[in-house]
């Protein structure tokens, strides 16, 4: 009898300290998993070491495409800098009142696309055909034609553009410096989206 209650305490002892240290493990998880957040601009810094993982990532929605729905913009202290989020999971599409929102995407990181000198090429092919169409062409005083100007010939002042082929250039050079066939350009197929409250 006394060795059926000192076996009894032993376990007891042993079941006490396996549930405590669950309920450390579980919280460690929970703390692990908040701290593993991430904002755009972290995750932009280098995309491909997510590749293929699960990543939650929180920003502001900087666009919602109008046409399908299906993809949108996050980003958090430059507006320029975006992540691409495919919509999935229980999102067939995203609604566009969630433009401007805080959001925080559960999803799976996928090389979405990938960039390379020819592709290179037909982007800038595209930006020529559409500065052509965009092109103001009026005449001078001797009939020779002025483009990038105002229509009205009495205040024929040089329109100061950014460079059009801006992205392009910078696309060629991080091609150029990475040694790579070609530049991987990363998303995040959702799964869970949550929006943030103020």
């Amino acid at each position: 009898m006394k060795k059926l209650i000192i076996l009894l305490v032993v376990c007891a002892i042993v079941l006490a300290n396996n549930s405590g240290c669950k309920n450390k493990n579980a919280q460690s998880a929970d703390s692990v998993k908040v701290s593993n957040v991430l904002t755009v601009d972290s995750f932009l810094v280098a995309p491909e070491k997510w590749a293929g993982k699960e990543v939650v990532i929180k920003g502001t929605v900087s666009h919602v495409c109008k046409h399908s729905g299906k993809k949108l913009f996050l980003f958090t202290a430059d507006p320029e800098k975006t992540v691409k989020i495919n919509a999935g999971g229980s999102f067939s599409t995203f609604d566009l009142k969630y433009e401007g929102s805080d959001i925080e995407i559960t999803g799976t990181v996928i090389e979405d696309e990938k960039i390379d000198a020819n592709a290179l090429n037909e982007w800038e092919a595209d930006i020529k055909k559409q500065v052509a169409d965009k092109d103001q062409k009026v005449c001078n005083e001797e009939n020779k034609a002025i483009t990038g100007q105002t229509k009205d010939k009495s205040k024929v002042e040089e329109t100061k553009t950014d460079d059009p082929y801006a992205e392009v250039k910078a696309f060629r050079k991080k091609l150029e410096e990475s040694g790579k066939a070609y530049i991987s350009i990363y998303a995040i197929d959702c799964k869970d989206l949550k929006e943030i409250k103020k």
